[in-house]
């Protein structure tokens, strides 16, 4: 996370650096603090400025917990980026223990990552993995390509935001808070700083740290409004507009590196980004008068600010800050009894979840109300529930269709309600897909192809998909598809796809050397209809009708060429909850289908098939599991050669070729074993290996499992951004071994 947090702060700061100069937080005057009076009276009002530095304002809590110690009252909170988050937890009336324990245990990882992991994705999604194609993300249009106004749309940061502050939720008003309190950010238009004094704490939270290139600017009163530190990182100009005597200001910002004339172009752009909020610190710490109180924990080097696992550290550090000037703040100090009646004040915090009254959708998505509204379950008249509703909201958000979907709770004539945010993503509806498969056995057998496509999602307010896939390389493929949602709630769909494909299949003697290549054109269509359960499976019927002409390419002319006609109607169900269809850590699958092919159908021949596959995978700290059987049998009649099983390679008894088995029946188990060592780009490396058991038999009543052939493999693999690359050894009884490559291979 450090290093893109590193790319998101300088990706764009340049940008930021050259659009206006940026002002302090004076220029934006804001009214005294309307909420009450300093108590005891007579006492000068106490401000207290969070400033922003990522995880160095971990820091910052050890402040308020010094601050609690020496009785200091705090009659106000201005707070930028890190700076805003942890006072606005505190204004909001979280204890300093809960805020700790908070920032400690938070995954902040995953709340810089809106990417969906897969069990999150609706079931449609999931399928997607079928095609080895990237998810919804690159879009184009009109203007060309287009893509995201920021790398992360802040989908996780603000459902978290709205759960932290929900006891005070309904207040509007800032100045009501238990601490009247105000958020710091900038309009990336002019670069001046910002005050935000009401409306959606947690907006404001986010508006505050948004990290530009990193989030999507926050629009609030037709301003466009990025992280406040690059107009005022220590905002004291706000804290003193609310009517502070007193400042004690929180300095974490990150100090400016040597640079040099062989930096790269990333130093030499995050120094820029140093200059901005160190020039305007620089300025702002100048203008302290002489009963102001400065604390600069000296983090130095020790936590960048992208070193959210060094909260520990940060803690220490902040206790080493507040040391240097505890007898200055010990002279703020009130006594016990007068600490007590001026926490007494700090109202507003609500005991109880607020009771839900009316729901409304603030909609800039490509779905209709009706359709947005009917996939959730929000009851009237009942204490809010913000876990359920966060579920609910990101297994909409699941589509992977939407930048943002969110809620926040409102009043309006004297009731409390939900407002749900629903945003698309501004560089749909039309997205690029690619994928890559290639695979080779280093003794001549190398296959490549590349996949490239336009999905369409949704075409119309319904929700309806369009997809045109093309395929060019050793095997073509065209393929288009239609996919209609049934009814509001889409649990019900209809899905339409014709295909043309060009596969290549070889044959192998008992030896497993190649002695034929085939040919297998086939173009036709199929249709489905089924029900989605959420994210969860499927359960469908469908029917597939295509044509064929199969061919020899390499070897004996005599086997011969002939066309083929299948037309087979099937039933399948389906429940995938793994996390990676590539390489699964974690999670379960278990699908089955059962096809009918029939003359009345339009197949050449009779006969029926049954397929039950399932995968169970457990993960331990970097190590994980995977336990499965494969039973593949044709129940009645004779498959023709288009419709045998084949098995072979990584999974399918990684001792053989690809496709090097071919037969009626096959049957496998399967025990896997991987282990992380290390994250490329964020994507998982392994090590990994695995043990295979099964075969293939013409006859369903010759299968035993005493006549299984025992496989195992070892490889190295990586879950890139192409595909699933794979590289390893597949071994077999006998001493048969084969090396393999493999990109695009599906476990």
């Amino acid at each position: 996370m450090k290093h893109r947090l590193s790319l998101i702060v300088a990706g764009v700061a340049l940008l930021t650096s050259l659009a206006a100069p940026a002002q302090s937080a004076a220029n934006d005057t804001q009214p005294a603090c309307r909420a009450r009076p300093a108590l005891p009276e007579g006492r000068p009002r106490i401000g207290l400025v969070l400033g922003g530095g990522g995880a160095r304002g971990i820091a910052h809590i050890s402040v308020l917990r010094t601050l609690e110690e020496l009785k200091v009252p705090i009659d106000c909170i201005a707070g930028t980026s890190m700076g805003s988050l942890v006072g606005a937890l505190y204004a909001s009336g979280m204890t300093v223990d809960e805020i700790q324990e908070l920032v400690l245990t938070l995954d902040w990882d995953r709340m810089f990552n809106d990417k969906l992991e897969r069990p999150e994705r609706s079931y449609r999604r999931k399928r997607d993995d079928e095609l080895v194609v990237s998810q919804p993300g690159v879009g184009f249009g009109k203007k060309g390509i287009q893509l995201a106004p920021g790398i992360l749309a802040g989908e996780r940061i603000m459902l978290t935001f709205q759960k932290l502050i929900e006891p005070v939720s309904p207040i509007e008003d800032f100045d009501q808070l238990p601490i009247p309190y105000r958020a710091v950010a900038a309009d990336i238009n002019d670069g001046s700083a910002v005050v935000i004094e009401g409306g959606d704490l947690a907006l404001a939270m986010r508006a505050s740290m948004s990290i530009p290139g990193a989030f999507p600017p926050v629009v609030m009163n037709d301003r466009v409004l990025v992280d406040g530190g690059v107009a005022s990182n220590l905002p004291v100009a706000a804290a003193r507009a609310m009517g502070a005597d007193i400042i004690i200001a929180v300095d974490v910002g990150t100090p400016l590196t040597k640079i040099g004339t062989d930096t790269s172009v990333l130093g030499v752009t995050e120094q820029l980004v140093g200059l901005l909020t160190v020039g305007n610190t620089k300025a702002t710490i100048a203008s302290l008068g002489p009963d102001d109180i400065l604390i600069s924990p000296p983090l130095g080097e020790r936590v960048a600010t992208a070193d959210f696992t060094k909260g520990v550290e940060a803690l220490a550090i902040g206790m080493e800050g507040v040391e240097v000037v505890r007898s200055r703040l010990q002279q703020l100090g009130i006594s016990e009894q007068a600490y007590a009646q001026n926490r007494s004040v700090r109202t507003g915090r609500l005991t109880a979840p607020p009771v839900i009254e009316f729901v409304k959708i603030d909609n800039r998505s490509r779905y209709s109300d009706d359709i947005v509204l009917s996939r959730l379950n929000i009851p009237l008249g009942q204490p809010l529930d913000s876990a359920d509703v966060e579920r609910q909201m990101h297994l909409l958000f699941g589509t992977n269709t939407l930048s943002l979907s969110t809620y926040e709770v409102v009043q309006e004539d004297g009731k409390t309600g939900l407002q749900l945010h629903v945003v698309g993503k501004s560089q749909g509806p039309n997205y690029l897909e690619a994928g890559l498969s290639m695979s080779s056995d280093f003794e001549g057998r190398y296959d490549f192809n590349l996949r490239l496509g336009v999905l369409m999602s949704p075409i119309n307010e319904s929700g309806d998909e369009v997809r045109v896939l093309a395929q060019i390389g050793d095997e073509t493929q065209l393929l288009g598809e239609y996919y209609h949602p049934i009814f509001l709630e889409g649990k019900y769909f209809f899905g339409a796809r014709g295909v043309y494909f060009d596969r290549k299949l070889n044959a192998f003697d008992g030896d497993g050397n190649k002695f034929a290549e085939f040919s297998a054109r086939q173009i036709g269509a199929q249709f489905s209809f089924g029900r989605e359960f959420g994210n969860y499976g499927a359960l469908g019927v469908g029917y597939r009708r295509y044509t064929g002409h199969s061919e020899v390419l390499v070897g004996d002319p005599l086997l011969g060429d002939y066309d083929f006609e299948i037309g087979a109607a099937h039933v399948e169900a389906a429940i995938d909850r793994l996390d990676s269809f590539y390489f699964p850590r974690e999670g379960y699958i278990v699908r089955s289908d059962y096809l009918f092919s029939r003359e009345s159908l339009g197949a050449d021949v009779d006969f029926d098939q049954f397929d039950l596959d399932a995968l169970y995978a457990y993960r331990f700290d970097r190590h994980a599991v995977q336990f499965g059987g494969r039973y593949h049998v044709t129940v009645s009649g004779v498959a023709p050669l288009e419709s045998a099983y084949r098995l072979g390679g990584y999974t399918r008894l990684a001792g053989y070729q690809p496709n090097e088995l071919v037969g009626q029946n096959y049957a496998m188990l399967l025990m896997g074993y991987s282990y992380e060592i290390a994250k490329v780009l964020r994507m998982p490396a392994l090590l990994g290996g695995s043990l295979e058991y099964g075969n293939v038999w013409q006859d369903r009543s010759d299968m035993a499992f005493d006549e299984g052939d025992l496989n195992g493999s070892v490889y190295i693999g990586l879950d890139s951004w192409v595909g699933p690359i794979l590289f390893g050894i597949g071994a077999r009884e006998g001493g048969f071994h084969n090396v393999f490559l493999e990109v695009g291979h599906k476990f």
